[in-house]
């Protein structure tokens, strides 16, 4: 008896001795496993910290690369109505807001017709230093003037274009352009007999001083039923000093008609001259002349058709099909304005604007119901109640002639309202 209670105490310690080593052995592998998650958790925590900070840091670099090149980019613009009421015929299609004296019917009974449009509202984008440099610079610019200013909606490219040092490559204005030596206008075309055309072209400008550069140029200056083999070939003069601004202008471009027979080409040829002169800070006058021969696309709204042969190709010419030669058009025009600031809220120009076609030309004797002059006399007066707003009314009083003697007269009152940004 004593031997068994002997040996069942003896197997009692000893199961107890084991169970404690198992318990002991069972905790240090339970901690080593608990070390093993605190390491893991401890370089997850690590990793998605990295990847925060590494995020924060990307986001802070696109942010600045985006401020950086929002810094380095110009948005401008103006939004603008236009309106014109007009107390003698004007055309059957559209156009009354705008200038087109050259299509005033002779026939059409005199009414009173009013339009108003915002298509003349225009944005635009330049950026400049690309690529760090201050010598490469883009702009974009876009208007609504699509369908005569019909103001569907549809954006129209004005300036599309990239200077690169002293070359431009793209759409801008022609070196046959006149806006910087403008008469202020309401008319968003300005006033007849000036030139605000853009042409796809590539140019140079010789910076011959600081007062003088020299331009030339090759641009497009084919639309429509016009087409040349070449583009043409244009130069520009401008001096700039003090209250002085001189141009002087010239181009050589190759016309050409597609006949059923085959091609039929000829020179036409044009130069210009104008400037502005600031007599004070309240008074200027400005002006410009063009003598062009066989492109009428040069200076705003005088395109008016041939009646006979080649009728499809704008004005610029007609075509002698019996002798197989172009009849090139050709006239010589004028306008001059002064503008007064009474205060500098309030300011106001009076302007006369001539476009007389040869009427000893080719051209006019196969062509006697075209164009022989169109005059317009015009005053304006603009109020900016506060900067870069701008209301205007302007009056015109003009007349066509054509070379058989028929006449038409206009008179119209042109209103705008714009805001420019």
């Amino acid at each position: 008896m004593k031997k068994l209670v002997l040996a069942t105490l003896c197997g009692i310690a000893s199961g107890t001795v084991l169970s404690a080593e198992v318990s002991e052995d069972r905790i240090q592998f339970l901690e080593a496993q608990l070390k093993q998650i605190q390491s893991e958790l401890e370089q997850q925590k690590q990793s998605q910290l990295a990847l925060k900070v590494q995020q924060e840091q990307s986001k802070v670099a696109e942010s600045k690369s985006l401020s950086s090149m929002m810094d380095n980019v110009d948005v401008y613009g103006m939004i603008r109505l236009d309106g014109a009421i007009d107390f003698k015929s004007t055309p059957e299609t559209r156009g009354r807001t705008i200038n087109q004296i050259n299509k005033v019917p002779f026939t059409e009974p005199d009414s009173v017709r009013s339009d108003f449009t915002a298509a003349a509202s225009r944005i635009g984008f330049l950026a400049k230093d690309l690529g760090g440099n201050p010598n490469i610079s883009a702009r974009l610019e876009a208007d609504f003037w699509t369908n005569n200013g019909k103001g569907d909606g549809g954006l129209r490219i004005r300036h599309a274009y990239f200077k690169y040092y002293n070359w431009t490559f793209g759409q801008a204005w022609s070196l046959m352009s006149t806006p910087e030596i403008s008469t202020d206008a309401v008319d968003y075309s300005l006033l007849l007999g000036g030139s605000i055309l853009r042409t796809p072209q590539v140019s140079y400008a010789f910076k011959l001083d600081p007062e003088n550069t020299w331009n030339v140029g090759l641009e497009y200056m084919a639309g429509g039923d016009r087409s040349s083999a070449l583009p043409a070939l244009t130069t520009k003069f401008v001096h700039q000093s003090g209250p002085l601004h001189l141009l002087a202008q010239g181009f050589i471009n190759e016309k050409q008609a597609q006949t059923a027979t085959g091609d039929i080409e000829k020179v036409g040829w044009g130069v210009g001259a104008g400037g502005r002169y600031r007599f004070d800070d309240r008074n200027s006058i400005q002006g410009n002349y063009f003598h062009i021969v066989g492109d009428q696309r040069i200076a705003a709204f005088l395109i008016q058709g041939s009646t006979v042969d080649g009728a499809a190709w704008g004005g610029d010419y007609s075509v002698d099909t019996a002798n197989n030669e172009l009849l090139l058009n050709e006239f010589n025009s004028l306008n001059i304005g002064f503008t007064h600031k009474f205060t500098p809220k309030w300011r106001s120009s009076i302007a006369a604007s001539v476009v007389d076609f040869d009427d000893s030309s080719d051209y006019a004797k196969a062509n006697p119901e075209a164009n022989k002059r169109l005059t317009d006399y015009v005053a304006n007066v603009i109020y900016s109640p506060v900067p870069k707003i701008n209301l205007g009314a302007e009056y015109h009083h003009g007349k066509r002639e054509t070379f058989d003697n028929k006449e038409a007269d206009i008179s119209r009152i042109n209103l705008s309202a714009n805001y420019s940004f």
